[in-house]
């Protein structure tokens, strides 16, 4: 219980930029459960659409029944999350769409005064992350009044906007990448991430950064790979000339600095950017030019 409520004052905090985490890339869905009916008899339908595939997932329905529709986090199937706690919101039109009953699918949640009204939001958190690609978050029931087209759309949190945490301490916090919608009497919106998750990148400096495979400038290190510890290795050093200055730099930076370097495990000393005097006489250099 500790870390559950560790886990929800972390997601209550949320601010500032968001460090890359194994939730990246990460998506939040709204499914229906198909073929079940909802029933007051029943107080939680975590688990009901069964998905085993975002794209299987169905994310609109038609005419006046009740539906139960499920929110799930979807990952790439290649990542490896460790999810321990998500903040989001939705949107619809209160006078059309008639939300019933609804519930989270971890052990906490931290809602905003006025959930679950349009507008408002929350945070679920577990004490135990969730490893799968494709997790249960929360759960609603909802008919539409009128018929009238309309859509239930996910947005962000109105203070803490739309995030996922992990299990570290503090938490790394990712963006949800992208959020869906439930369509009555029109479609919805199914944003599945790709089969791709962010990985370490190493630039010819040394330094690492988290990014997609198509985005990486330098070395992709492979997906799901981080830059804690730094995998990227440092880079050769040498002795690098700037007229007859010398010093011990980077092939990289001495190009910068519009040196020549004299390549790796050079050095300065002795000096090697210093011109050789080489003695001669008078004669002997008119013998030479002549």
């Amino acid at each position: 219980m500790k870390k559950v409520l560790l886990a929800a004052a972390a997601l209550a905090c949320i601010g500032g930029t968001a460090l890359a985490g194994p939730n990246a890339n990460g998506s939040l869905i709204v499914a229906l459960a198909d073929g079940v009916v909802y029933t007051v008899d029943i107080d939680n339908y975590c688990g009901a659409t069964g998905l085993q595939s975002c794209a299987d997932a169905t994310v609109s329905t038609t005419g006046a029944e009740t539906v139960v529709m499920g929110i799930l986090a979807a990952f790439p199937s290649v990542a490896s999350p460790r999810l321990s706690g998500v903040t989001f919101g939705w949107t619809y039109d209160a006078n059309d769409v008639v939300l019933v009953a609804n519930g989270p699918c971890g052990d906490f949640e931290l809602a905003t005064a006025g959930w679950p009204n349009s507008g408002e939001g929350t945070a679920v958190t577990w004490g135990a992350a969730q490893t799968g690609t494709l997790v249960d978050v929360y759960w609603a029931a909802a008919y539409n009044y009128y018929g009238n087209p309309q859509t239930l759309d996910l947005v962000a949190h109105p203070s803490q906007g739309a995030m996922f945490a992990d299990d570290d301490v503090p938490s790394n916090l990712d963006p949800i990448a992208a959020l869906g919608s439930f369509g009555f009497d029109t479609d919805g919106f199914l944003p599945c991430p790709p089969d791709a998750a962010p990985g370490a990148c190493c630039f010819t400096d040394g330094t690492c950064e988290v990014v997609l495979r198509e985005d990486c400038q330098g070395v992709f290190q492979g997906d799901g790979t981080n830059c804690d510890p730094n995998p990227c290795p440092p880079p050769a050093m040498g002795a690098c000339c700037v007229e007859e200055a010398c010093s011990v730099v980077s092939e990289d930076m001495c190009a910068q600095n519009g040196g020549m370097w004299l390549g790796e495990g050079t050095d300065c000393d002795p000096n090697p950017c210093v011109v050789p005097v080489i003695e001669s006489t008078w004669g002997t250099l008119k013998n030479n030019y002549r």
